[in-house]
């Protein structure tokens, strides 16, 4: 059978389909936006919100999980906009040289003496000078370098501000770490001597009651002026966090997590919604936590007394442990409910906040857990005056907390809540101090 030529069918002849446009999102533009199709849980009214107004880290109706259309949060860190390069040093363009030339001069000198000061107390080192006592020149440095740092802080917050920055725009929270620890020492030294001429014990109870009062106020006091005063967040922001960065949990899938799925007036949720995404979970599953969390940080702890060949006594010298009834009851009011709201509020509210802003959820969970871990490294001044026990006291003090500040630095990015970390943190310091007084 012969072929004949064209009794093939000729193929057709393929043309290349337009490039495909992803579709312009309505929150793009601060106008009316019409609700895509119906999804699984989505509120079955009118009550249709422009997402144009929705805040930066929240979905609307409560949702944490958004309906299948791109997210309504920019990537981290790209509300920086391109600033001009300045030197560490110069002052001329920026929005306060006065203050920042306050900070060059005062602080970063009076910070660098003070923490020298600091690891040579821990190895040996006694502050001799003259006929001026030794607390005194302790105090003035302390109260220098708190000025000058808090300068910079200001200066750092206006000089963003008039740079455009937008995802955070407060100070850093190194610098404010250093006001705090600068802070904390000027008002340490005269509650200390105070403690001293009224006849108690400076490792008493009540003598660290106090000390944890003075701690309390320190923390809020710095957040509440230097990043709630300035505009760079609100309470509310750090009590319930919306502008952390998103982890892939929270653009997974359109189910809802959170209780109230509809607007205000709707019915209250369901009790498993309020154990999710309520305030009830935000107590109970920071509670189920606490035994592995413990038994977890009691075991890295033996490993590492081990490997550093330290003894219990070098950890907890100089430390008492109250006898009577009253005693305990300070004790554990001020460790496990005022110390961990204080450092909650710094750490948690406003250090974890700031960064989840700014970089990544990983990054900032990893910067902000080491940066707890690393603060407590300070709890080694005074322990010995032998230097190769201090350091590796300093050494158990920062590698034995890293469990528990990854514990609550995932806890508050996680549930955007300070309820939460607060609550694991005040039941891990509880139960540690009860067992403790056992």
């Amino acid at each position: 059978m012969t072929h004949q030529p064209g009794s093939w069918r000729q193929p057709v002849q393929w043309q290349q389909p337009e490039a495909w446009q992803p579709p312009i999102p309505g929150w793009q533009a601060h106008g009316s936006w019409q609700q895509h199709g119906p999804w699984s849980g989505a509120h079955p009214g009118t009550w249709v919100p422009a997402p144009g107004a929705w805040p930066l880290g929240t979905v609307p109706w409560g949702y944490t999980n958004p309906p299948a259309v791109l997210p309504a949060l920019e990537p981290p860190a790209s509300f920086h906009p391109p600033g001009p390069r300045r030197s560490p040093l110069a002052l001329k363009g920026r929005a306060s040289p006065r203050l920042y030339g306050l900070g060059l001069a005062l602080g970063l000198p009076g910070i660098a003496a003070l923490l020298l000061y600091l690891i040579g107390v821990s190895a040996g080192f006694n502050l001799r000078t003259g006929a001026v006592p030794a607390w005194i020149t302790l105090e003035a440095g302390a109260v220098v370098a708190a000025v000058g740092l808090i300068g910079w802080a200001v200066a750092q917050a206006r000089q963003r501000r008039a740079d455009g920055w937008q995802d955070y725009n407060g100070p850093s929270p190194l610098l404010l770490a250093g006001a705090l620890l600068a802070l904390t020492t000027a008002l340490e030294l005269p509650l200390g001597l105070g403690l001293k001429a009224s006849g108690v014990d400076t490792e008493s109870a009540l003598a660290t009651l106090l000390l944890m009062l003075t701690y309390f106020a320190t923390y809020l006091g710095l957040v509440h002026f230097l990043a709630v005063r300035v505009g760079a967040m609100t309470w509310h922001d750090i009590a319930r966090p919306r502008r952390l960065a998103p982890s892939p949990d929270d653009w997974g899938s359109s189910e809802p997590i959170l209780g109230r799925t509809g607007p205000p007036g709707d019915v209250s949720p369901s009790w498993r919604a309020r154990v999710r995404g309520g305030r009830v979970g935000d107590i109970l599953i920071p509670l189920a936590f606490v035994v592995p969390l413990l038994f977890a940080s009691n075991l890295l702890s033996f490993a590492m007394l081990l490997v550093l060949g330290l003894r219990s006594t070098d950890i907890t010298a100089g430390t008492t442990t109250p006898t009577d009834g009253l005693s305990m009851l300070l004790l554990l009011i001020a460790v496990a409910v005022i110390a961990p709201a204080g450092e909650e509020v710094f750490f948690r509210g406003f250090t974890t906040n700031a960064w989840g802003r700014s970089i990544g959820r990983n990054s900032a969970i990893l910067r902000a857990s080491l940066f707890f871990a690393f603060i407590h490294i300070l709890n080694t001044v005074g322990a010995s005056t032998d230097a190769s026990v201090s350091w590796r006291v300093a050494l158990f003090n920062f590698g034995a907390r890293v469990p528990v500040a990854f514990a609550l630095t995932w806890l508050y990015m996680r549930r955007r809540s300070i309820l939460a970390s607060g609550t694991l943190h005040a039941a891990y310091n509880g139960l540690i101090t009860l067992i403790s007084f056992l």
